[in-house]
């Protein structure tokens, strides 16, 4: 019953086309790991990112003044 249903609906298409969003995505960012982090120091200056001292102005985190 299902089977006709899917084979007969029109919608079908919309995992289809979400599956191959979410495919180029995923491979899109595997090739930025693979290719795009060769570099030794980029990928030090992107560790260290959480280490880093935020800066303050006027004493607030977000730039507003008093």
């Amino acid at each position: 019953m299902y089977q006709e249903f899917l084979a007969k609906s029109g919608l079908l298409v919309w995992p289809l086309i979400g599956l191959l969003i979410f495919v180029t995505i995923f491979a899109g960012i595997l090739g930025y790991v693979i290719f795009g982090l060769r570099d030794k120091k980029k990928v030090d200056e992107i560790a260290a990112l959480p280490l880093e001292d935020d800066t303050y102005e006027n004493g607030h985190a977000d730039g507003r003044a008093t």
